[in-house]
Order: structure tokens, then sequence, then C-alpha cells
């Protein structure tokens, strides 16, 4: 891996690691959301730094190139947390149906004791 390349990946891993903390500060994001992102980038803080880390697991593990490793465990990652994050709408979904049943009920019981 290039020096520039290196460098590049860790400033923006960097950046992305204040982003997170300041959209937490100004409340922006749950703390339970920012984990995952947070943890995302230190690993990738990680890479930059120690680049033949990746080559010694991706060689033990037997991929021909630490590159295809790492987009493999990269799309592995964002299918899980999509998985997730589909699971998590649709309990909010479940919620929102829930509500707005529970809301029409109570405008319709609210309407018939005025008449």
């Amino acid at each position: 891996m290039s020096a520039l390349l290196r460098v590049l990946l860790i400033i923006s891993a960097i950046c992305m690691l204040i982003f997170m903390i300041k959209k937490i500060r100004d409340s922006k994001l749950k703390i339970e959301y920012t984990v995952f992102w947070i943890a995302f980038s230190s690993i990738l803080v990680v890479m930059g730094i120690f680049p033949q880390l990746f080559y010694c697991i991706s060689r033990f593990i037997g991929f021909q190139s630490p590159i295809s490793m790492v987009f493999l465990i990269v799309i592995f990652v964002l299918i899980i947390k999509m998985f997730f994050m589909t699971i998590q709408i649709s309990q909010l979904e479940n919620k929102i149906d829930s509500l707005a049943q529970q809301i029409a009920i109570d405008r319709k019981l609210d309407c018939d004791k005025k008449s």
C-alpha cells in the first residue's frame, strides 16, 4: 500500500470519527447507532497504520490478495448492518401502524362522546 494511500485512509477515517462524535454531541444521532460507524472507522485507521497485519491475516485465511479479503469483509459487514436496519425499520413501521390505529380509535370514541 503506498504511503499516500495510507495517509489518505487514516485522514478520512479520522474525519469520519470526528464527524460521528460531532453528530452525537449535536444530538443528531443516538450513540448506539454511531458505535458501528466509530468501530468501522477505527478499523480503517488500523488498516492504514498497520497494513501488514491485513496481509498476514489474508495469507493465513487463504486469500491471494488482501484487498479481496477486505472487500469481502466490508461487503459482509454492510449486508449484516443492512439486515439489522431492515428489522428495525419493520419494527418501527409496526409501531407507527399501531399508533395510527390507536389515534383513529381515540378520535372515533371522542366523536361518539360528543354526539
